[in-house]
């Protein structure tokens, strides 16, 4: 699993937090986890090639139809739009099978990533910090047991329903009965 966070000051995010959720749940399983945290475009493919992930989860903030990976104002990186990131992504070797886009408004990028992803996982709508730690927490522990991602997906939904009963929820492109582990 290829965790990538990006630049938290835009949206004032705390990526390290959900980075440790997920640590701490692919710990006690059989899953390797590989963090990045401010990327470059050009550092994805590469990371991709040479670990080649089965399950790609990028915590970012969102904002024009682009997303901010990096502070590097060197590399033109600030904000890079949803169909260069698409491009990158779909240039490895060996796609991931999920990819897990969970930041806000992430839907449109999903419908093109699902092209080269199995499947995708995005959120339609504005997510905070802890809506993004309880789903990827919970969408884990099911996949790390061996659950399909819808499944897993219903389990991470059902954990979400607790706190924001009318949260609206999360979406899944591509083949979502996918068992990727």
């Amino acid at each position: 699993m290829l965790f990538i966070s990006g630049d938290p000051r835009p949206g004032r995010n705390d990526f390290g937090a959900e980075a440790a959720c997920i640590r701490q749940v692919v710990g006690a399983s059989y899953m390797q986890l590989t963090e990045m945290a401010s990327v470059r475009l050009a550092e994805i493919c590469p990371a991709l090639d040479r670990y080649r992930p089965t399950v790609l989860h990028i915590a970012a903030h969102s904002s024009f139809g682009g997303i901010h990976l990096t502070q590097d104002s060197d590399s033109g990186d600030l904000c890079i739009a949803y169909e260069t990131l698409c491009a990158e992504i779909s240039r490895v070797r060996h796609p991931p099978r999920l990819a897990v886009l969970n930041f806000c408004g992430s839907t449109a990028l999903a419908d093109e990533m699902a092209l080269a992803v199995t499947t995708v996982i995005s959120w339609p709508h504005a997510v905070d910090d802890g809506q993004a730690r309880t789903f990827a927490r919970q969408l884990y522990q099911s996949l790390a047991v061996r659950r399909s991602v819808a499944e897993s997906c219903k389990d991470a939904e059902a954990e979400l329903r607790g706190p924001h009963p009318d949260l609206p929820l999360p979406l899944t492109h591509g083949d979502a009965t996918a068992h990727i582990f």
